[in-house]
């Protein structure tokens, strides 16, 4: 069990060390970002010294939770997996299986080729639906096409704040939910286009990238708003299981580093393929769905080549019919995967949708929106989550 002094102690170290990585960004440009969605009240902590101070207190709080529930044991493998990350903070080299499987709770797999293959051979005939004809016309004219200006970009953005959270809260039967949030545009020089976050009191923030250097494709604002209002979903039932005394409030405090991604990514993913959903999607809509499983599944195998040893061109070569990334990107992804915070996050999105399909293939629809009810009001690891699939299919 947890007692509530415990509880306490492990919110403010979690504040505290964020605190602390806000310090060395900017001081040093070294900070990483600790939390993710802080669900819980404002509160002022002072910073911890250094890494080694929060190291201690990790491993102090880990020695002492003994579980005896499934969201107990996602708050020890939650902590075990914020010792994991900061010693990769703190520059000690973990084997990369060790590393995956202690922040995530899955260890790396490779998605079959034949499923890569057949997910491409998707993305393609998406692209010639919408008139891309390879021996005849060169990838750039055909990319140029689908590339929309910064006002259309805004004006889609102005769209979807009014018309998907209805959708994805029908979809998912959650009509009843009240979350206050906000959409805003942002200039960031960073390689992602939409984040979504929360701070203590305010709204859930979800910020759409529009830093100069970035090109919006026709369907990607939307895609991307249905991915990240399910984020909102989750976040939204965790504050009210906190309120009603149903959930650990520890669990109030999420980040990228924890167990969690599996299912946070998984069920965002997923949401992609509902029929209610997918029926609604325009061409390009459709193609920018596909073409970023695509990235994700070349992306999943790409980042275990690396760690197994395989050089730059290997992985080149690897991304080499894959048109939507340039030679420059994918060198600049080979450098972010070498960073603690990224490698294996950017690997789950790949690992946690491919595990989804499967499971959620199996199933009819009203059982499919069962599982993903169930992981959107629950946190717990990811085999508990597979078994309660697997528990629905047999049924």
């Amino acid at each position: 069990m947890i007692d509530t002094q415990t509880t306490e102690e492990a919110v403010d170290v979690y504040t505290r060390w964020n605190e602390l990585e806000k310090q060395l960004t900017t001081q040093w440009g070294t900070g990483e970002d600790i939390i993710d969605f802080d669900l819980l009240q404002p509160r002022k902590v002072p910073e911890f010294k250094s890494r080694f101070q929060v190291l201690e207190k990790l491993e102090d709080l880990y020695d002492r939770v003994e579980p005896t529930t499934n969201e107990e044991q996602f708050i020890k493998a939650k902590l075990n997996a914020s010792i994991y990350f900061i010693r990769a903070l703190m520059g000690e080299l973990i084997p990369f299986p060790e590393y995956m499987k202690n922040l995530t709770g899955v260890s790396p797999q490779l998605i079959p080729e034949e499923v890569v293959q057949k997910q491409k051979e998707l993305m393609y005939a998406h692209m010639k639906d919408l008139g891309y004809k390879p021996e005849s016309e060169p990838f750039e004219e055909f990319y140029k096409r689908i590339i929309i200006s910064k006002e259309e970009a805004l004006r889609q953005m102005e769209t979807v704040k009014t018309t998907v959270p209805p959708l994805v809260q029908k979809v998912l039967d959650f009509d009843y939910l009240v979350i206050d949030h906000e959409i805003k545009k942002v200039e960031v020089d960073d390689f992602w286009g939409s984040w979504s976050s929360k701070k203590p009191g305010e709204p859930f923030l979800l910020r759409f990238n529009f830093h100069p250097t970035k090109q919006w494709r026709n369907g990607d604002i939307r895609r991307l708003a249905l991915h990240e209002y399910v984020h909102f979903i989750h976040g939204q039932n965790l504050m009210n299981g906190i309120v009603k005394l149903q959930i650990n409030p520890f669990i109030g405090i999420t980040t990228v580093h924890d167990p969690h991604t599996f299912s946070a990514e998984g069920t965002a993913n997923t949401i992609l393929h509902l029929p209610e959903v997918e029926q609604g999607f325009s061409k390009y809509e459709l193609l920018s769905r596909d073409r970023v499983i695509t990235q994700h599944y070349l992306t999943n195998n790409a980042i275990i080549f690396a760690n197994e040893g395989k050089n730059q061109d290997q992985i080149l070569d690897y991304f080499s019919d894959f048109p939507f990334l340039t030679k420059k990107l994918v060198i600049d992804s080979i450098a972010r995967w070498k960073k603690p915070s990224r490698k294996v996050y950017e690997c789950v999105y790949g690992i946690s949708h491919y595990t989804h399909r499967q499971l959620l293939d199996r199933l009819p629809p009203e059982k499919q929106k069962e599982f993903l009810r169930y992981e959107l009001t629950t946190y717990e690891m990811p085999e508990r989550l597979i078994e309660f699939a697997n528990s629905l299919f047999l049924d």
